[in-house]
């Protein structure tokens, strides 16, 4: 690798024919060295003996694909199918066609600053096959502490994992998994293996990719893990980030008051009907309620219409092109049944013009000039049918008109009551311009239909290479329906997990709505959870239980101290008891979590009163970088620790009747890798004590 690296340096072996060449080329070479020498200190981690043809030979495994010309010892990547093998179960393949290949050995190579430090047979035939090393490597690697970022797991990918992150390219997958299965790091491993030009056609450009996560906490948090992965152009962002850029409405504040009512209110009736209007807000059927309000609007602004412009023609004299209201009413006919991607604005507008170069009869070298001299009045045609139909003002016009929401005969009377309610009428509303996070996907739709929906590549816009969707059980499927516009036609990938939904009244009920817009969605399920010790996620499988009704995650068998409880005195008092002890134990990335994100600062106060300096996290602003924190249950959501302290563990702070409730507790109580406190003033919790 060394040598490979000095050739590439060298400019004077990099020459071309003129200067020009010989710059790109040197330039090109250094880009590979760089590439490489960040894997010299760690050129594998595995190895794989196998035997193809009657001949044996092995194979070594690392990040990055190396070819050693001089001594024939090649490194493949973990991303490749041979590469695949390594993790996976399976003992035969075949390389090529006609040929039957067997895997002999499987090694994990523990290398460090250019030095083996440990070798671990994982399968070995001659020793009787599966020596149990897999869980020894992954045990060794569970017992680290977190960091501030999201770490790959290129080194020790479970049998499942690699068979979920493996789906095939170009068909869309929906990963359930439970709280520390590894849902998030898969979907970037995918992201990579997607990435490889082993995909062929299905290979994904990571700068034409997005990720989107429910928060910029946890964007930036997992986005540390990119450049491990080659992954540095892929966007990584929030959907509600997207869609106020994609509307160019990015000063837009987004509000969610259907929670602040949810959270707030005492008045049982009213909080069911906003939960209800919500989740009918995003449901996959306003889709076609959003395309026949605007088939109507754009139909009524056509009436009184007519096209009728000069054009000159060298050699023909002056001609004249005319449409009337019938002949522009059948191109908007034509062109909503087409439904093309780039909008109905530019499917018009090509339409138009297609039919006014048939009326005149031009070749095609005249065609640019015609063009040319109708662009202005084609686009002030445009304006007065699409111009008055921007996102924000139609959806509003939309959901407070009974006759639109009628039209397209998919809503009851029951729904349409529902859509016309305003159950939020008591929650403040900013004076600045805003929306509700209930409205941005009804927001998406009409961009999608009337202006387009994708990746912005200069003024065009064009479908995303892959979408991967963080925490899916938080997204409508509305929203779903709108992403599989967006992207390449299967480069869709949904993780999630059902028990951990923090806002159901947006979520799909089941994973089943999601792959309804979908069409050929596969559900693959990880089993299995890696994140906690024994103690800690026995206790959240308790908390689980009482709302999720499926098969119990199976937690790795990894021992750690018992889960410590704090409870009957000052909280503040008890939170610093429980911080020293974290800290006496050996961890330093440790978070006090809270249940509401007006606590952390009262409490960041009041801790210092007990020598515990706590870095508050409040906002989506705040990044998380290590040490002692304190944050919010719904920023922690997605984010894991060596430690981790849960405040206000009682039932005042999580009702325990409110299944809502019962599922925040469970994601405070799953942040924890290590060590877990519970406090609480009183009594602990009944689900916790």
């Amino acid at each position: 690798m060394l040598r490979q690296i000095e050739a590439w340096e060298d400019r004077e072996r990099n020459t071309g024919a003129d200067l020009e060449t010989s710059l790109t080329m040197a330039d090109t070479a250094e880009e590979h060295a760089a590439m490489l020498s960040v894997h010299v200190h760690q050129p594998y981690f595995g190895s794989l003996k196998v035997r193809v043809g009657g001949r044996e030979q092995t194979l070594y495994i690392g990040k990055h694909a190396f070819r050693d010309l001089h001594t024939g010892r090649h490194i493949v990547s973990w991303e490749s199918e041979v590469g695949s093998l390594f993790y996976s179960d399976a003992l035969e393949w075949s390389p090529r066609k006609g040929s039957q290949g067997r895997v002999r050995r499987r090694r994990q190579l523990d290398v460090a600053h250019k030095t083996l430090r440990r070798v671990t047979d994982l399968y070995d035939d001659e020793a009787g096959g599966e020596t149990g090393g897999r869980e020894e490597v992954l045990l060794r690697r569970l017992e680290e502490g977190s960091t501030a970022g999201m770490r790959d797991v290129v080194e020790t990918l479970q049998p499942e994992q690699n068979g979920a992150m493996r789906h095939p390219a170009g068909t869309p997958v929906i990963i359930q998994g439970a709280a520390g299965s590894g849902k998030t790091t898969i979907g970037f491993h995918r992201l990579a293996w997607m990435s490889s030009a082993e995909r062929g056609v299905h290979r994904a450009e990571p700068g034409r990719c997005m990720v989107l996560m429910p928060n910029r906490v946890l964007a930036a948090y997992a986005a540390r893990i990119l450049p491990e992965l080659g992954l540095g152009g892929v966007s990584v962002t929030t959907p509600e980030a997207w869609a106020t850029g994609l509307l160019g409405l990015e000063k837009l504040e987004v509000t969610d008051r259907t929670l602040s009512l949810l959270l707030t209110d005492t008045d049982n009736a009213r909080r069911a009907l906003a939960w209800r209007r919500a989740k009918l807000l995003g449901d996959a059927r306003m889709l076609d309620v959003v395309r026949t309000h605007l088939w109507n609007r754009f139909g009524s602004a056509l009436r009184g219409l007519r096209f009728h412009e000069p054009v000159e023609l060298r050699g023909r004299g002056d001609l004249s092109v005319s449409l009337g209201e019938d002949d522009l009413a059948r191109l908007l006919h034509d062109v909503f049944a087409a439904d093309p991607l780039p909008g109905y604005r530019a499917g018009f507008r090509e339409a138009l013009e297609a039919e006014v170069l048939r009326q005149l009869n031009v070749g095609e070298d005249e065609e640019p000039g015609v063009l040319r001299q109708l662009s202005k009045p084609v686009t002030t045609l445009l304006g007065r049918i699409f111009a008055a139909a921007t996102p924000v003002t139609e959806v509003r016009r939309l959901l407070a008109d009974e006759q639109s929401l009628r039209a397209s005969g998919l809503l009851s009377d029951k729904e349409i009551r529902l859509l016309l309610a305003d159950p939020l009428s008591g929650v403040p509303t900013p004076r600045r311009a805003h929306a509700d996070v209930t409205e941005l996907p009804l927001m998406l739709a009409v961009q999608a239909f009337a202006h387009g929906i994708g990746r912005a590549e200069g003024r065009k816009l064009e479908p995303f290479d892959h979408v991967v969707l963080d925490e899916a059980q938080d997204y409508s499927p509305l929203l779903y329906a709108l992403l599989a516009r967006a992207a390449r036609p299967g480069h869709l990938t949904a993780l999630g997990d059902l028990n951990q939904g923090m806002h159901g009244y947006k979520g799909p009920s089941n994973w089943e709505a999601v792959a309804e817009q979908w069409p050929g969605a596969q559900v693959l399920t990880l089993a299995r959870t890696y994140r906690s010790t024994r103690q800690i996620t026995a206790l959240g499988a308790r908390i689980a239980e009482t709302y999720n009704r499926s098969v119990r995650v199976q937690g790795v068998d990894r021992d750690g101290p018992e889960v410590q409880r704090y409870a009957g005195g000052q909280e503040a008092a008890l939170i610093a008891r429980a911080v020293r002890d974290a800290q006496a134990a050996g961890h330093h990335n440790i978070a006090i979590v809270t249940r509401r994100a007006t606590e952390t600062e009262q409490l960041a106060e009041a801790l210092r009163d007990f020598d515990t300096d706590a870095q508050p996290i409040t906002t989506q602003e705040h990044r998380y970088r290590g040490g002692l924190v304190i944050l919010p249950v719904s920023l922690a959501k997605g984010l894991e620790f060596s430690a981790a302290i849960v405040t206000g563990a009682d039932e005042a702070t999580y009702d325990s009747s409110t299944e809502y409730e019962r599922r925040l507790l469970y994601v405070a109580a799953s942040r924890a890798l290590h060590w877990l406190g519970l406090v609480s003033a009183g009594e602990l919790h009944p689900l916790v004590a």
